[in-house]
């Protein structure tokens, strides 16, 4: 790792950002923490939905208030606002739509606005050189992993993928890569037993946002240190496919395949364990034991078996340490080949 100073003259004033986001949860912690440090939030940008067939949008266009934006959207987790795009007009921001990143139109509307940083949390368009050279001291986005490892759009997926203990939140300026930029700063985050995906992606919003406010005071106040990211330790994963979805439990840790079950069947994809040719798709994760000598009787029995069902429906499923007990159902449709 190399650490370099940005060795800038301190300013006066408040830092000017333009904050880049979706309308999930994720994006919602950052925007309030930079608005609760004092930092003037120029404008919010959120990417346009795609275009209906046969017709064009404008490359960037500020979005209005309708009254279903005012009274039918949902809280987004427990904050009192529906996204950011809410929060924003209740603090009287404009909201842009962009659709064309690189666009002159698009560089030109948020050039005007002569910000010191960009902030980006969870943004699903690529960010073009061009836009990354607007802002005085540069991009910077908050992605919940520990960089260099887990880059990409899904990182806290591959964390229960992984069967992680920990994760963590990094702060880092943006380049043209893919989560490859210098790194400010960045936090681990403890991965508990049983947590859902949401409950975890909310505790790294919050603190991705405290982490960010952080680090654009210490950018506009000339005194932030930087580190290089070790691309030989770096990884990278794509979106998850359905092939992420399958487990094969006794390869696998007892306690990791309960997490993984536990964690991401928010995602809405089947959960598939693979026992033998057979495929048991997993809804709910109720617990997991160790190899219990207490029970010799059931070790014993999935240790031949690979399976036991109880009077409830329930089964358990041998893993390579214990074993997980699921709720769920037998896949008829297909024998499955272990991945």
């Amino acid at each position: 790792m190399v650490v370099i100073s940005q060795n800038l003259p301190e300013a006066a004033g408040r830092p000017r950002v333009l904050f880049f986001g979706m309308t999930g949860a994720f994006s919602l912690p950052p925007l309030v923490a930079l608005l609760e440090q004092d930092i003037e939030v120029c404008a919010v940008i959120v990417p346009a939905a795609l275009p209906v067939p046969g017709t064009q949008k404008p490359p960037i266009r500020q979005r209005t208030q309708t009254r279903a934006d005012r009274f039918g959207l949902p809280r987004a987790g427990n904050h009192p606002y529906a996204s950011i795009a809410h929060l924003a007009w209740t603090r009287q921001l404009p909201v842009w739509e962009v659709s064309k990143l690189a666009h002159p139109d698009t560089v030109a509307t948020l050039a005007a606005y002569q910000v010191d940083c960009i902030c980006v949390a969870c943004f699903s368009r690529r960010i073009p050189r061009i836009l990354l050279d607007v802002p005085r001291l540069g991009c910077l986005n908050v992605h919940p992993s520990l960089l260099p490892a887990n880059r990409g759009p899904a990182p806290l997926f591959w964390t229960f993928h992984e069967g992680s203990d920990k994760t963590g939140v990094t702060i880092h300026l943006m380049d043209e890569g893919l989560d490859t930029g210098p790194i400010l700063t960045q936090q681990t985050v403890i991965v508990p037993d049983g947590i859902r995906y949401t409950d975890l992606e909310q505790r790294c919003a919050v603190l991705g946002g405290t982490l960010l406010a952080e680090s654009v005071w210490k950018l506009y106040k000339g005194n932030a240190l930087v580190t290089l990211q070790d691309e030989q330790q770096s990884s990278y994963h794509p979106q998850p496919q359905g092939k992420e979805f399958i487990l094969i439990p006794e390869q696998l840790h007892a306690r990791h395949v309960y997490n993984f079950i536990h964690g991401v069947r928010q995602w809405g994809e089947a959960i598939r364990a693979l026992i033998g040719k057979r495929a048991y798709i997993a809804r709910y994760a109720i617990s997991y034991s160790l190899w219990d000598v207490d029970k010799p009787e059931l070790q014993a029995l999935l240790l031949r078996e690979g399976v036991v069902q109880d009077e409830l429906g329930s089964v358990c499923i041998r893993c390579l340490d214990g074993w997980v007990k699921v709720n769920g159902e037998w896949d008829a449709s297909q024998e499955l080949e272990p991945v």
